[in-house]
């Protein structure tokens, strides 16, 4: 039997991507940290998708966090044909401000984990195949965005790696694939930084529902990038052809006005 892991499951576009690949009829495993409700939502989404579910509470800044989640996928013996790096978080304020230890564990997240995940998974995906990896990027990763340079350059590593792994691994039957959703209120936090964001912010809002929808089935689709929202794939034609200075100001002044609200 066949299952979909997914990182960072608790809520957001994790569980809703959880709920659309149960939908389809995928079994699921949901990790996400300690304390974030897994047993409810494991249980709630077999019942209501009549699919298999389990979960695994656990930390992914630390390090051997990955090698905890593949040990245990192999003690259960459950078969991975699905695996989304979607575990991670931004911060939002001038780099100067943040502790090295909120820097490290951004780091240890958005990068590493993606990484490690990856790297343990793939013999299971080879082994598997047809099998599928989807990474969870940003629109953020295609230009340089102050007051979130750490998040954003995350982001970046996230879509070189993606796309390398996506040449190297389609010869196995792997279709690696990137997500790059805009603005997403998932909490009230974000929500209030979108409202304020300015226009930058606010034309790239799409529900977390929709955008996991997308995600998962074009995933299976094997399309190689996903861009939710006909707004989003515009405006970042036209933030591509955007003279360079222009584009810095345009970004300048809408996290400037984020920058207020914190």
């Amino acid at each position: 039997m066949k299952y979909t892991l997914i990182t960072g499951a608790s809520q957001g576009m994790g569980l809703e991507m959880a709920r659309e690949c149960a939908s389809l009829g995928r079994n699921i495993l949901l990790i996400s940290l300690p304390k974030e409700n897994l047993k409810v939502l494991s249980e709630n989404i077999a019942d209501k998708f009549n699919v298999q579910t389990d979960f695994y509470e656990i930390d992914l800044t630390k390090d051997k966090s990955a090698e905890e989640i593949y040990n245990w996928v192999k003690k259960k013996n459950y078969s991975i044909d699905f695996l989304i790096n979607n575990a991670g978080f931004g911060g939002f304020g001038a780099f100067e401000e943040y502790t090295l230890a909120y820097v490290e564990k951004m780091i240890d997240l958005n990068v590493k984990a993606t990484t490690r995940m990856t790297h343990y998974f793939i013999p299971e995906l080879k082994k598997n195949s047809p099998s599928f990896i989807l990474n969870n990027a940003s629109m953020i990763a295609n230009f340089p965005c102050p007051y979130k340079s750490v998040y954003a350059a995350s982001k970046v590593y996230v879509k070189y790696f993606t796309e390398a792994l996506r040449v190297e691994l389609e010869s196995f039957g792997i279709s690696v694939s990137l997500l790059q959703p805009g603005a997403t209120p998932t909490n009230d936090v974000v929500k209030n930084q979108i409202q304020k964001g300015g226009f930058m912010a606010r034309v790239s809002v799409t529900e977390a529902h929709k955008v996991a929808r997308k995600a998962v089935r074009n995933t299976l689709k094997g399309r190689p990038v996903i861009i939710p929202g006909w707004k989003n794939r515009m405006s970042l034609r036209f933030l591509k052809v955007l003279p360079y200075i222009l584009l810095q100001i345009a970004i300048l002044r809408s996290y400037k006005s984020m920058q207020k609200i914190k």
